[in-house]
């Protein structure tokens, strides 16, 4: 299961954060088989009947045969935002934003800091591929929440940029504000 986010009401300071947009959208973890790719949801559904057009874009996005990542299914509504209410029953185009990367050729990676495991995801990702884009990473909170409250965005997630990963645990590693 994937790692959880608590909640906070505001954003914190200092050295060791990132900050991402927290997307409005469908909670997805991509096993990359042998090129394959299965999307498992945040209860372990299989969600590749739902969202198979994801699951062939991850798979050629992915430039290994065997990876994990941690992502959000959404879909970009008209006005350039994720909206759960568009990926129900919108027909805007579909993204997977991936955030986080476990394992690459079979070696874990989840004991690793966040960002040495987001510099991995960076260059394991084919940028051509844009229906799954990387979850970028901003270092001023303050400005990117500012910017998701006057775009009418969900809001934002910090994270420690030396956290491990801690699967099916909701930490204080990764808030959402």
């Amino acid at each position: 299961p994937p790692m959880l986010a608590a909640l906070a009401a505001r954003v914190p300071h200092g050295e060791g954060w990132s900050y991402e947009v927290k997307f409005d959208g469908f909670r997805a973890v991509a096993y990359v088989r042998r090129g394959d790719c299965v999307l498992r949801s945040r209860n372990d559904k299989v969600l590749n009947d739902r969202f198979p057009e994801v699951a062939k874009a991850i798979a050629a996005a992915v430039k290994s045969p065997n990876a994990v990542v941690d992502g959000e299914i959404t879909r970009i509504d008209p006005t350039g935002r994720t909206s759960f209410s568009e990926l129900q029953q919108g027909s805007g185009p579909l993204v997977y934003y991936a955030f986080d990367l476990l394992e690459l050729d079979g070696e874990p990676l989840v004991d690793l800091p966040l960002d040495e495991r987001k510099a991995r995801l960076r260059t394991l990702l084919d940028a051509r591929q844009k229906s799954v884009q990387l979850s970028e990473s901003f270092d001023d909170g303050e400005a990117l929440f500012a910017v998701a409250q006057e775009r009418g965005l969900e809001g934002i997630v910090a994270k420690r940029t030396d956290s491990p990963y801690k699967a099916g645990k909701r930490t204080r590693d990764w808030l959402k504000i």
